[in-house]
C-alpha cells in the first residue's frame, strides 16, 4: 500500500511538471517576432572556411524563465547539410552557464559562425535551427529553421591558377655569328712574320674556316680582322707604331695564304697589351702574382707601368719567358653569319618535316603557333628527341592551360631532373596549388624572386583568404582579388578588354553584382560561345540564383 501511494505520488508531480513545461508552442508561434540578420547575406567562400556574423534579438515576454534554447547555424544543400557551432541561451530560472535572455525585456546576441569550406554547398541556404528544453530533463525539440543567408559565393575559385605559369626560353637566333681566331706570334720588338708562326694549327684552322663558308648556302662571310699588339715593357710611341706594323704583316701573311679566297680585311693596332698582360697574369700559378698586380694598378702612367714591368722582369723571370712574348701578336679573326630559318620555313618544317629541326628551331616554332595541340605536339617532340628541361617544362606549362593536371606535374618533374630552373620551381609550386596543397606550394614559391613567382605568392595569399594581398597580381586575377574585397570598379579596371571566355564569364558576375541581368547574361553567352563548360559552371553559381528560372540562361 506505501508502495503503491510514493508511485502514485511520483507520477502526480511528473504531470505537474509536465504541465508547466508547455513552453514550445508558445515559442513556435512568436518565432516571426525575433528579429534575425546574417553579415554578408551571400556567403563568401575565404581559403577554407566560410564566414557569417550572426545577429539575434528576442523579443520582450519571449522567452519562458525555464528554457533553454539551442541555436545552430547550418548550411543546407541537396544531398545534405553542414551544422556550425551551436548557441545556447536560457530563461532566468535556469541553473546553468550560458547566456541569460530576460523574460521580461527580451535578449540578443552576435555569433561568428564558421563552416569548413564544401563546394557541395556553393548553392545552399544557411538556417538559423531553434531547439528548445522546456524544462530540465525533456528533450530538444525544434521550433523553427529560418534561413538568413545564402551560399557561397566562391570567386577565389575563379582564379586562373595557370596564369602565372612560366616558359622557359629558347635561344634560338635569326643570324648566329660563328668565328675563328689566331695569333700570329713575333720575337721581340719585331713585326716579322717568320715561316713557323703561319704553320701554326690555329692559322690552319683559320684557313679551313673562310674556305668552307666563303660560298655556303645561307652563310655571309665576314671581314677578317687583324689586330696588332705589342708586349707593355718598351716605349710607348715605339710600341704603338710596333703594334701597326704587326697588325699589317699579319694580315699580309695570311692573305697570301688565302689569295684564292674573296674576302676583305679590317686593320687596327691596339699599342701596348695591357688587358692582356693582367689577365694573363691572374691566370698564372706565379707565387706572386697578386702583388704583381697590386704594383700594377697602383699607376696609370703607362711610362711608369713600362718601368714597374721592366723591374719586375729583371726579378721574376717567368714575365720575361713566359708571359711577356704571348703578348707580341698580330690576332686574326674569321666570323661569318648563318641566317636561320625564316617563321614561314619553321612553320611548314613544323608541319612537315619536324624532325629536321633542331632543338631551339623546336623551342621558337612553338611560339609561331596559337593552338595548344600544335604547342603541346612541338614541345613534346623537343623533350622525346633531346630531353631539354625547356621543352618539358613548356610542355608542362601547355598541359597546365589545357586542364590536365596530371601530366603536367610529370612533364615539370621530368624537367626538375634535368635542370634546378627557377621557372621549373615556379610551376610545380602552381601545380601544388591546383591540388589544394598549400604547403607545398609555399615550399617551391617562397625562395623565389621571379615576377611569375611572386605573382603566384599573391595567388596564395587570396586562396588563404587574404584578398588584400593584390601586390604582384595582375589582369584577371587581380580583377577577381578585387572583386572579393568588393571593389567593383578597380576589378572593371584590371580586366579593361581581356576577351578570353573567364574574363566575360566575371563580367556577368559583375553585372549581377550592379543589378543588371540584361549585361549578366550578354556576357554569359559570350563567356559560354568561348567556352561551353562555363554554362554549367554558371548553374551552379550562387552569384547568378536571380536568373536560375530565367530561360535564355537555362538554355545557355
Amino acid at each position: 500500500m506505501k508502495r503503491f501511494l510514493k508511485v502514485s505520488l511520483l507520477l502526480t508531480a511528473m504531470t505537474i511538471m509536465l504541465a508547466g513545461c508547455g513552453c514550445y508552442n508558445k515559442m513556435a508561434k512568436r518565432v516571426s517576432d525575433v528579429k534575425m540578420s546574417a553579415s554578408p547575406e551571400l556567403l563568401v567562400r575565404k581559403g577554407n572556411t566560410v564566414t557569417a556574423d550572426v545577429k539575434v534579438e528576442f523579443p520582450a515576454r519571449f522567452f519562458n524563465k525555464n528554457a533553454v534554447v539551442r541555436v545552430t547555424p547550418v548550411l543546407v544543400f541537396a544531398g545534405g547539410e553542414i551544422a556550425g557551432t551551436p548557441k545556447f541561451l536560457q530563461g532566468e530560472k535556469v541553473k546553468d552557464n550560458y547566456q541569460v535572455v530576460s523574460t521580461k525585456t527580451g535578449g540578443s546576441y552576435t555569433q561568428t559562425v564558421v563552416f569548413p569550406y564544401d563546394k557541395r554547398a556553393n548553392i545552399s541556404t544557411m538556417e538559423l535551427r531553434f531547439d528548445v528544453q522546456c524544462c530540465a530533463g525533456a528533450e530538444f525539440q525544434t521550433f523553427a529553421s529560418v534561413p538568413v543567408a545564402q551560399g557561397i559565393s566562391d570567386l577565389v575559385g575563379l582564379l586562373d591558377k595557370a596564369a602565372n605559369a612560366s616558359i622557359m626560353a629558347d635561344n634560338f637566333k635569326r643570324v648566329t655569328t660563328i668565328q675563328q681566331d689566331a695569333d700570329v706570334m713575333y720575337q721581340i720588338n719585331s713585326a716579322v712574320v717568320k715561316p713557323k708562326a703561319l704553320r701554326d694549327d690555329q692559322i690552319k684552322l683559320l684557313e679551313e674556316f673562310v674556305r668552307e663558308n666563303q660560298d655556303k648556302d645561307r652563310v655571309t662571310l665576314g671581314n677578317i680582322q687583324a689586330k696588332g699588339y705589342a708586349s707593355p715593357d718598351g716605349p710607348t710611341d715605339f710600341n704603338d707604331k710596333l703594334a701597326k706594323n704587326r697588325s699589317n704583316t699579319g694580315k699580309d701573311a695570311v692573305s697570301k695564304q688565302l689569295k684564292d679566297v674573296n674576302v676583305d680585311y679590317d686593320i687596327a693596332a691596339y699599342g701596348e697589351d695591357w688587358d692582356g698582360f693582367k689577365a694573363l697574369v691572374e691566370a698564372s700559378n706565379i707565387p706572386d702574382k697578386n702583388l704583381i698586380l697590386q704594383v700594377l694598378n697602383m699607376y696609370s702612367s703607362p711610362t711608369q707601368r713600362e718601368k714597374e714591368i721592366k723591374n719586375m722582369a729583371a726579378v721574376f723571370d717567368v714575365l720575361k719567358k713566359d708571359i711577356l712574348p704571348q703578348l707580341r701578336r698580330t690576332k686574326l679573326i674569321a666570323s661569318a653569319d648563318i641566317q636561320g630559318k625564316t617563321d614561314a620555313e619553321l612553320r611548314t618544317a613544323v608541319r612537315n618535316s619536324i624532325n629536321s629541326l633542331n632543338v631551339e628551331e623546336l623551342l621558337y616554332s612553338a611560339t609561331l603557333f596559337e593552338d595548344n595541340s600544335t604547342k603541346g605536339m612541338i614541345y613534346k617532340t623537343a623533350a622525346e628527341k633531346y630531353k631539354d628541361a625547356r621543352a618539358y617544362n613548356n610542355l608542362g606549362v601547355v598541359l597546365m592551360s589545357d586542364g590536365d593536371l596530371k601530366q603536367a606535374k610529370a612533364a615539370f618533374q621530368q624537367a626538375a631532373k634535368l635542370s634546378k630552373a627557377p621557372e621549373i620551381s615556379n610551376n610545380l609550386g602552381l601545380v601544388a596549388v591546383a591540388e589544394g596543397n598549400i604547403a607545398e606550394a609555399k615550399r617551391y614559391l617562397e625562395p623565389l624572386n621571379t615576377a611569375d613567382a611572386n605573382a603566384n605568392k599573391a595567388l596564395v595569399q587570396v586562396l588563404e583568404g587574404n584578398t588584400n594581398a593584390t601586390a604582384g597580381l595582375q589582369g584577371y586575377n587581380l580583377a577577381v582579388a578585387e572583386l572579393a574585397n568588393g571593389n567593383i570598379a578597380r576589378a572593371k579596371s584590371a580586366l579593361g578588354n581581356i576577351a578570353t571566355a573567364d574574363a566575360d564569364y566575371l563580367r556577368g558576375v559583375i553585372a549581377m553584382r550592379e543589378g543588371d541581368t540584361n549585361a549578366a547574361l550578354r556576357n554569359l553567352k559570350s563567356a559560354v560561345s568561348k567556352d561551353k563548360s562555363l554554362a554549367a559552371r554558371a548553374k551552379g553559381d550562387i552569384e547568378f540564383s536571380k536568373l536560375f528560372n530565367n530561360n535564355e540562361f537555362r538554355g545557355l
